[in-house]
């Protein structure tokens, strides 16, 4: 008898039912991984890293392989803040496309600019082959999916962007011809590029934590910073004194440095499904090739599929993005999976078993801080990363910084990623209209209408 699934009511959105847990903690379950008890002393190092996500374990990657003496210390487990509850999408798109860089800068500054998480991406890839870490990765084309007249005309500016900044490999399709690569009903344009890739982000960065531990790592999980004083870091249970400290952290406390309000929080809701069928595999990707997909919406829905085929859903909602705190009901997600079914009717009956939601950290304009203070010149903060890609880059580019091997790149990313660049709204307007609705209007407006100009570069010298 052949197996068919049951219906899974999702017409109904009080009958889905969702278990709230991470997907990515689920798989855990089933890997063997070390768990590093928390620091009970106090130590020495060259390096103290702060913080375990990508931009953390990228930085101490690069001062491992000098041969420094480094610790790193974490408040979860490695990968347990937002880079271990994102989708693991390795594209370089993450909240800016390409064409909103250009509008922004120019096609020469928006190419050097993109240029960082395509590096990103080939930091991540290599080093998951090198050490040989099982991290469900799979190569996947990026495709950006537009709804709509504004859909097709965002796809049109995205193909046009790309040829302007010398890139090739791309590709539109329109509502017909979409269907020869991805079975999906209602969008009316796309466009695909490759080298892009997914993974499961806590199971990488746990491998990464192994494997550089295996090389002469010390790593301290369930250790949260208190304070710092000087080349001091303190926890409650023991201090590390270091030569260079980098704060790489998803939710920086003000105690630690005013940069904390710098910083906005996206909130966004995956979740995950029963793993598909190889016909329903075959229905979604008519050419046999997996994408990972986006749409236009301001709020978008992505998706793409897991290692072992399950489905990957997230988005949100307007209200509940901005929203100052997480927020664990599963109203939101739902709502996402019923449109995503419109989509896609052969997967009415997938059934989604797993939800939880994640608050991305990022800035004003949506691009990351990293920021040297002037007054600790021991110190560097790399924080408001969106995307692993980029948060592979921050992590190189501020460890290559104190290495003194980064000349180049200073030179060019400074402009960027100063905590001290232009921002059309300031920070000083929280306090009047909330950091919700402060964020809420930066976000639309360094999405739509954002224009940004080169500043002199010798006022900014003392800027990381």
């Amino acid at each position: 008898m052949a197996f068919r699934r049951p219906p899974s009511g999702d017409g109904n959105l009080n009958n889905m039912s969702l278990v709230h847990q991470n997907w990515w903690f689920t798989t855990l379950l089933i890997k063997s991984h070390k768990f590093c008890p928390p620091l009970d002393r106090s130590l020495k190092c060259d390096v103290l890293i702060v913080g375990g996500g990508v931009s953390g374990i990228s930085a101490a990657a690069e001062f491992v392989k000098q041969g420094k003496n480094v610790v790193l210390i974490e408040r979860n487990i490695v990968g347990g803040g937002s880079a271990g509850r994102s989708a693991g999408f390795l594209t370089p798109d993450s909240e800016l496309e390409l064409h909103q860089l250009v509008r922004r800068y120019g096609p020469e500054a928006a190419r050097e600019i993109w240029d960082a998480p395509l590096r990103g991406i080939e930091r991540l890839v290599n080093g998951i082959k090198n050490f040989n870490i099982e991290c469900g990765l799979v190569e996947q084309d990026s495709l950006f999916l537009g709804l709509g007249k504004g859909g097709k005309e965002a796809v049109a500016e995205e193909m046009e962007c790309r040829k302007s900044v010398g890139f090739t490999d791309q590709q539109t399709y329109d509502e017909q011809s979409l269907k020869t690569i991805i079975g999906a009903e209602g969008f009316s344009a796309g466009i695909r590029y490759g080298g892009t890739y997914g993974i499961n982000p806590l199971q990488c960065l746990q491998g990464f934590k192994v494997s550089l531990i295996e090389h002469g790592m010390q790593v301290f999980e369930s250790t949260e910073l208190e304070r710092i004083e000087d080349h001091t870091a303190y926890t409650r249970g023991g201090s590390i004194t270091a030569d260079h400290i980098i704060i790489a952290v998803d939710k920086l406390s003000p105690s630690i440095s005013p940069l904390a309000n710098e910083i906005f929080h996206a909130q966004t809701f995956m979740s995950v499904s029963a793993p598909l069928t190889d016909k329903e595999v075959s229905q979604l990707f008519p050419d046999g090739k997996q994408k990972q997909c986006w749409d236009s919406k301001l709020v978008y829905s992505y998706w793409r599929l897991t290692g072992d085929k399950r489905m990957l859903l997230g988005g949100g909602n307007a209200i509940t993005t901005f929203m100052r705190d997480a927020w664990n009901n599963p109203g939101p997600i739902k709502r996402v999976i019923k449109e995503f079914k419109q989509h896609f009717p052969f997967l009415r009956d997938l059934p989604f078993i797993q939800f939880w939601p994640g608050l991305i950290d990022t800035t004003r304009d949506l691009l990351p801080i990293i920021v040297k203070p002037p007054t600790a010149p021991h110190m560097q903060f790399i924080l408001g990363v969106v995307g692993l890609p980029w948060a592979s880059f921050a992590g190189s580019f501020a460890a290559r910084n104190i290495l003194g091997s980064a000349d180049e790149d200073y030179k060019k990313y400074y402009h960027y990623f100063s905590n001290r660049r232009h921002f059309t709204f300031p920070a000083g307007l929280a306090k009047v209209i909330g950091k919700p609705m402060l964020f809420s209007v930066s976000n639309g407006w360094a999405k739509f209408y954002q224009v940004d100009k080169h500043r002199d570069t010798e006022a900014m010298e003392d800027e990381f």
